[in-house]
């Protein structure tokens, strides 16, 4: 027997530099039945998608990047300066995340609960009869899997199968190798659609808590010292560890931006007051994305510029980013756009636990 899921979306498809974030929202699309039909909301023309422009002539795409957009946003991996599964850093600048982290159930669980799916879930413990048995079910009933193999930082979606061989999807859909199961670290098993459970208070309660984190105030403080103190030896390591730590919110509030400003979205249908979340698309759109607004996005764009970063270097340093960091001019410039990147955060926080008191 073979089945084969329909509407796949490879993955990452544009920004997405979660590839977890990335897989759930490919599986999503397909778990909750969009098609190339399925109207579109466009963020930026604020009305449905006309096919406008070529981003247009992707339906499903654009209907994953706007799940991805939510997740990162509920997950809270979109107000950090790093990502949890990066083991370089210690500690995270996100509550709830441990050193050596790996997506668990508790993190799993709160997605559910926010997205609206069941699942089961194995590890490599579980022997392969019984994961197959599960994988094929869901199939079957028009659900992926989410699968963790050999490499323990990238996920797949399991997303068809043709008797024992299963087809797994990322960049594109290629069939695993038979011994898969020898090197299974995860398993995500969608299993149904359901109804979501995380309430709006709850959401904006897990933002607020992410945004007013303390590790936020202690990486500013590095900043500027370590501004403080760049040499001649030292001067390429500190120009990436600018890069690095500015390569994760220049995308991530960028993200949540995007969840916050849609209309109809996984963000929108757990909304209990327009109002609010009128006020709160505000702050995230001035705060955030609004070009020439002295906006995160903006300003990470700033930053790289202020480094010699950019699409020409692949977004990584160079030797000049070594000379130019050198430069007093370069060092204040850099803290003045870190200061705003932190500023900007806290008064969406402001904005945000201002909003609770009215929920």
């Amino acid at each position: 027997m073979k089945k084969i899921l329909e509407h796949q979306v490879p993955f990452p498809a544009g920004a997405e530099s979660d590839n977890f974030t990335a897989a759930l929202a490919s599986a999503l699309v397909i778990a909750r039945g969009y098609t190339e039909e399925t109207p579109y909301w466009c963020t930026q023309n604020r009305c449905h998608c006309v096919h406008c422009s070529p981003c247009g002539d992707h339906p499903l795409e654009n209907h994953q990047s706007s799940i991805y957009h939510c997740l990162l946003t509920a997950s809270t991996l979109a107000f950090g300066f790093d990502y949890p599964w990066d083991d370089t850093v210690d500690p995270h600048t996100l509550p709830g995340f441990s050193k050596s982290w790996r997506w668990d159930d508790g993190f799993v669980d709160a997605l559910a609960r926010f997205a609206g799916f069941s699942y089961l879930r194995f590890d490599g413990s579980s022997t392969q009869e019984e994961v197959l048995s599960a994988m094929k079910s869901s199939l079957d009933n028009g659900f992926p899997t989410l699968l963790r193999l050999e490499n323990e930082m990238e996920w797949i979606l399991a997303a068809g199968y043709d008797a024992d061989t299963i087809y797994g999807l990322d960049s594109q859909l290629h069939a695993l190798s038979d011994n898969w199961h020898s090197v299974l670290r995860d398993a995500i098993v969608i299993t149904g659609n359901a109804a979501p459970e995380m309430s709006y208070k709850e959401l904006l309660e897990r933002i607020a808590s992410a945004l007013s984190y303390e590790e936020h105030g202690a990486l500013e403080s590095v900043i500027m010292d370590t501004l403080d103190h760049v040499t001649a030896e030292n001067a390429m390591d500190i120009a990436g560890m600018m890069n690095g730590i500015n390569s994760v919110p220049i995308e991530a509030r960028w993200h949540a931006a995007e969840g916050f400003c849609g209309a109809e979205n996984l963000l929108c249908n757990i909304c209990t007051n327009k109002e609010i979340h009128s006020r709160l698309s505000d702050v995230f759109w001035e705060r955030y994305t609004k070009d020439e607004n002295d906006e995160t996005h903006g300003i990470g764009w700033k930053i790289w510029g202020a480094l010699g970063v950019g699409p020409k270097t692949g977004y990584n340093i160079t030797p000049q980013s070594a000379d130019l960091i050198m430069q007093k001019e370069t060092q204040e410039t850099l803290k003045r756009l870190f200061a705003k990147v932190f500023e900007n955060d806290r008064a969406v926080c402001a904005e945000i636990r201002a909003c609770l008191k009215q929920l």
